[in-house]
């Protein structure tokens, strides 16, 4: 259905354009991780770290070896700014196309944090994808863009976000 719902939301998009003539662009998002992320957001990078902090298991779907990539907020933010600055009106992915496994997530957020958490599998949902990786050719050939921030900087970055919410009971009531 999520799916669905944005190939919907594109063709709406693209239709208005085409018989307004109003100027619109379409960004493909792909698992936009940083600093100021929810914590209960759901997302797999928030998750892993929020539990790792709290020494609580890391929930992974499955054997943990469906693929994602990661792209750090700050890139993604230069991809979006150079496509509403250019004239391309098709949709166009922004992400990081460097694969990880969950697992190899999962281990990463474990040493980067120093948890002892273990790693908990959990049955893998009917719909879960095997791999979400994002063909960026239009992005580098088009806007010049491509992803600078590697996973580990990014979680170098973004894993103190975390540890300051955990440890500020009025900040972590407002956003958990």
């Amino acid at each position: 259905v999520y799916d669905e719902a944005k190939r919907f939301a594109e063709a709406m998009t693209m239709a208005y354009h085409r018989y307004h003539g109003v100027p619109t662009r379409i960004v493909r998002i792909f698992n936009t991780y940083g600093p100021r992320m929810r914590p209960g957001d759901g997302r797999v990078v928030s998750n892993f770290i929020v539990q790792a902090l709290r020494g609580e298991p890391l929930s992974i779907y499955g054997d943990g070896s469906q693929t994602r990539s990661f792209c750090y907020a700050d890139d993604l933010v230069d991809g979006i700014y150079r496509l509403f600055h250019s004239d391309r009106v098709d949709p166009t992915n922004i992400g990081n196309p460097v694969e990880f496994t969950v697992r190899e997530l999962a281990e990463l957020v474990l040493r980067m944090t120093g948890s002892r958490s273990q790693i908990a599998a959990l049955p893998l949902p009917q719909d879960d994808p095997k791999v979400r990786q994002p063909d960026i050719t239009v992005a580098r050939q088009v806007l010049g863009w491509e992803p600078r921030v590697p996973l580990e900087e990014g979680l170098r970055r973004t894993i103190p976000y975390f540890e300051q919410l955990l440890r500020d009971p009025q900040l972590s009531a407002r956003t958990l």
